[in-house]
C-alpha cells in the first residue's frame, strides 16, 4: 500500500524490538511465572464462566486490523456469547467514525487518490505528516503532481496551527480551532475573504478532480460536511473512495471504555483481559480508570503487553508480549490490502502474541501463531491450491 515506504512509527518499531526495557517474562503479583502457570490460573475462572455464557468476561483491545485476530475474538464471543469486546486507544478516530455515520448511516473508510486531484482542500488535516492513515503513499502521490512544468495541483489549507501540510500549501488560511464548526456558515470568520472566493472558484472549475479532507480530531459534523462536499463536486469514485472499515470493531472507543467502567462499578466483570495498551495511564481522567482497577472492582485481571506499564502493575497477571516483528500475524493496510506478518527472529524473551493468548482463552493453549494465521487463511482460500497460495 505504501509502495515500500515507511514512516517514523515503522522505523521506531524496529528499534523497539531491541529495547532492553521490554518485559521479559510472565509475571504474577511481582513473581516470575510460566505460561503453564497462567493456563492453570485461568482454567477455573473460564470453566465457571462457561455456565454463565461469559457474562463476567471483558476483553479490552486497541484498534485491530488483523483479520486473524478479529476472527479469533468473534469466535471467542461465540463460545462466551455474553462476554463483551471493548476497544480503546487514547488517540482514536471516533470523530471520523461518527462523521461517516452522519453522512451514510454506517461506518465507512475513506481513501483518496491524490495523483488524480487537481485541487485539494485540507480542513486541519495534516496528511503530509506521519500519523495520518496512508500518509506515506499520499505523500508520494501528492508529490507527483507538484511539477510546475506539468499539470500542477493546488493545495488549500485551512488550519488552526502551523503544520507540515500547511507549509506546503499554495494558499493557507489560519482559523481558530473554536471557529471550525461555524466558518462555512459565517463569512465574517474568514480573515481573508479572497481566500474562500479563490477556493470556491477553483473547486467549481475542477469537478471530479478535487478532494476535501478533514483532520481526525475535528467534530463529526465537519467530517460529514466533507463527505457532502466531495459528493457535491463529483469526487466520489474518482478521487475519493469509500470501503468497509479497516477497523475490525468500528465502535466509538470513548463510549466503549465508559461502558466497561460502568460494568466494573456495577460488579458485572469477573475477568478483564487487556491485549496491549495502557488505559490506566491514558484513559480519560474523569473515568478514573486507575482507581477502578486498583480498588479491586475486577477479581481477575490479565494484561498482555511489551512493557510492565501502569496497567500491568494493577493486574494479577502480566504476559510479556512477543514484538510484532518476532511473531506471526497479519494486518490490513489503510487501503484494505492484507499482508502476512512473518517474524524476523524468534522471540527474544519467549513472549506470546495476542493471537496465542486469545487461543488460550478459547481452549487452544498449545496453538502457535503460525498455525493460527495459516488456519485462518486456509478457511478463506479453500481451493486445492492452498499451499501455493500460502507460499
Amino acid at each position: 500500500a505504501s509502495l515500500g515506504g515507511t514512516d517514523i512509527f515503522a522505523q521506531a518499531h524496529i528499534l523497539g524490538l531491541y529495547d532492553p526495557d521490554r518485559s521479559q517474562s510472565v509475571m504474577s503479583m511481582g513473581d516470575q511465572q510460566s505460561w503453564q502457570a497462567l493456563l492453570t490460573a485461568l482454567h477455573g475462572p473460564l470453566t465457571a464462566q462457561k455456565a454463565l455464557q461469559g457474562a463476567g468476561i471483558r476483553i479490552l483491545t486497541p484498534t485491530i486490523s488483523s483479520p486473524t485476530l478479529a476472527d479469533q475474538l468473534r469466535n471467542f464471543l461465540k463460545i462466551y456469547p455474553q462476554a463483551k469486546w471493548h476497544v480503546y486507544e487514547p488517540v482514536n478516530r471516533d470523530n471520523v467514525l461518527e462523521g461517516a455515520k452522519l453522512a451514510f448511516g454506517q461506518p465507512v473508510e475513506t481513501r483518496y487518490d491524490f495523483e488524480k486531484a487537481d485541487v485539494i482542500v485540507s480542513l486541519d488535516a495534516d496528511f503530509l505528516y506521519a500519523g495520518f492513515p496512508g500518509n506515506v503513499r499520499y505523500i508520494r502521490d501528492f508529490a507527483k503532481r507538484r511539477n510546475p512544468d506539468g499539470n500542477m495541483n493546488r493545495l488549500y489549507v485551512i488550519e488552526s496551527t502551523p503544520t507540515t501540510t500547511g507549509a506546503k500549501a499554495d494558499h493557507r488560511q489560519p482559523v481558530k480551532a473554536s471557529d471550525f464548526s461555524n466558518v462555512w456558515m459565517n463569512d465574517s470568520l474568514w480573515p481573508d475573504p479572497a481566500f474562500v472566493n479563490s477556493l470556491d472558484s477553483d473547486v467549481r472549475s475542477h469537478s471530479g478532480s478535487s478532494i476535501f479532507l478533514v483532520g481526525d480530531h475535528l467534530p463529526a459534523e465537519i467530517h460529514a460536511f466533507a463527505h457532502v462536499m466531495n459528493a457535491r463536486h463529483g469526487n466520489v469514485g474518482k478521487t475519493v473512495f469509500y470501503t468497509d472499515p479497516i477497523d475490525a470493531n468500528p465502535i466509538n472507543q470513548t463510549e466503549s471504555l465508559k461502558d466497561l467502567v460502568n460494568d466494573i462499578h456495577a460488579g458485572k466483570v469477573d475477568l478483564l483481559v487487556t491485549l496491549g495498551g495502557n488505559p490506566a495511564y491514558d484513559a480519560p481522567a474523569d473515568l478514573d480508570f486507575t482507581n477502578v482497577l486498583k480498588n479491586g472492582g475486577v477479581p481477575l485481571r490479565v494484561h498482555l503487553g511489551l512493557y510492565q506499564n501502569e496497567t500491568a502493575e494493577l493486574c494479577q497477571w502480566h504476559i510479556n508480549q512477543a514484538h510484532e516483528l518476532e511473531a506471526w500475524g497479519d494486518a490490513r493496510a489503510y487501503d484494505g490490502t492484507v499482508s502476512i506478518i512473518q517474524p524476523l527472529i524468534a522471540p527474544l524473551y519467549n513472549g506470546r502474541s495476542a493471537l496465542e493468548l486469545v487461543a488460550l482463552l478459547s481452549g487452544q493453549a498449545d496453538a502457535t501463531g503460525y498455525d493460527l494465521v495459516r488456519a485462518y487463511w486456509q478457511k478463506q482460500h479453500t481451493g486445492a491450491d492452498f499451499e501455493q497460495f500460502w507460499r
